[in-house]
């Protein structure tokens, strides 16, 4: 089976940007585990400097190149590049991991599997530039779009199902993101006080709130520091974020280390008593999914699909979103207690291990096509 996977890919799989890049990797060297896939992935973006084919293993990874400065978003015009490169690969089966690609298969004419990672039309309500909102409100439309033509969808949370079961007749395929076995390997070389932030510098993770809470737990903890990996996505609110560091003080316990390598990654993770995620609005982030395959406690806002990921009180805290006291409180708590610390984190690699391991969500991957594929056979379509 020629198996066409549309999804963000990193351009240089050492430099990983999280999230959904994460996942097109992991996703497809698991996948090329078997060897009756042919695995050809698209990558469409203006990050691509120019069009090119590369082998990273049993996966064929064709990237192409949109320009920087435009006048139509790159999300519409990277319809019809998309679409070009299908007619040119034939492949037997989609897998498109954003709804813009998903809108390219469906309109080219080929049978597509639409995985979604997040809602954009909530995600939108997020950000105040509006840049960002523009593009999560084209991609909100070519999402409303497929849905109602698509035929099966992979929803990466329950909260997936329950946001779009009302809107689609599509057939739902329940499968978690994956994660790389080497963040199971990490033996946990932690540093007094670490914690870590990883993730963009923006409104939807809202660092302000993680900020202010360190503020707080300097006052019961006085080796507490935050590690911030993460790039940032637009240039007026890191200003925000930087000016309030300076303004209370933190500016010798707030690191900005910017996007980091896989290996630095992976030290970060190592080293960190916890991971702090104050988002306001999740899906499925990957960043829970690593700090628990890395043996590390979490807390994390009651956002989206937060609480499928986070055993609250066993792998880690949940708290509200925006509520500077609370995830204070929990910080503290962690960083206070040793042993809570490693038996939240024990917890939370195994849960890691039985749900987030490449190899198992591949695999699960690999059925939903066979099925598709099978279904697709026995109508003759």
């Amino acid at each position: 089976m020629r198996l066409a996977l549309l999804i963000d890919y990193p351009v240089d799989p050492n430099r990983i940007p999280g999230g959904v890049r994460a996942v097109a990797y992991h996703l497809a060297q698991g996948l090329a585990r078997h060897a009756d896939l042919d695995v050809h992935v698209v990558h469409c973006h203006s990050e691509v400097p120019a069009d090119r084919t590369a082998q990273h293993g049993r996966v064929t990874v064709h990237y192409l190149s949109r320009p920087r400065r435009r006048v139509i978003p790159n999300l519409i015009t990277g319809v019809g590049r998309v679409a070009g490169m299908l007619r040119e690969l034939q492949p037997d089966l989609v897998n498109a991991h954003t709804s813009q690609y998903a809108f390219a298969a469906l309109r080219a004419g080929f049978p597509t599997i639409y995985t979604i990672h997040g809602v954009a039309h909530r995600e939108a309500r997020t950000f105040r530039h509006w840049q960002h909102r523009l593009i999560l409100w084209i991609t909100a439309f070519y999402d409303r779009w497929v849905i109602r033509r698509v035929s099966d969808i992979i929803a990466i949370s329950p909260y997936i199902v329950e946001e779009y079961r009302r809107r689609t007749r599509a057939r739902f395929h329940r499968v978690d993101n994956p994660v790389g076995e080497e963040y199971f390997e990490l033996e946990g070389q932690e540093v007094p006080g670490r914690i870590l932030f990883a993730g963009t510098i923006s409104e939807r993770k809202d660092p302000l709130t993680l900020l202010a809470a360190l503020a707080l737990v300097r006052e019961r903890v006085p080796e507490a520091h935050l590690h911030l990996a993460g790039r940032a996505i637009d240039p007026v609110y890191p200003r925000r974020v930087e000016e309030f560091v300076r303004e209370q003080g933190l500016e010798a316990y707030a690191r900005f280390l910017g996007l980091l390598d896989v290996p630095a990654m992976l030290r970060e993770y190592d080293e960190c008593a916890l991971l702090a995620l104050p988002s306001r609005q999740e899906t499925a982030p990957v960043v829970l999914l690593e700090a628990m395959a890395a043996g590390k406690p979490v807390v994390a806002t009651d956002v989206g699909g937060v609480r499928d990921l986070v055993e609250d009180g066993a792998s880690g805290f949940i708290v509200p979103a925006g509520d500077v006291p609370a995830m204070a409180g929990r910080i503290t708590q962690l960083l206070q207690d040793e042993e809570l610390r490693r038996r939240m984190g024990q917890r939370g690699r195994e849960i890691a291990r039985a749900r987030f391991r490449r190899d198992v969500v591949a695999d699960q991957y690999y059925a939903i096509y066979q099925e598709v594929a099978g279904r697709r056979e026995a109508s003759g379509t």
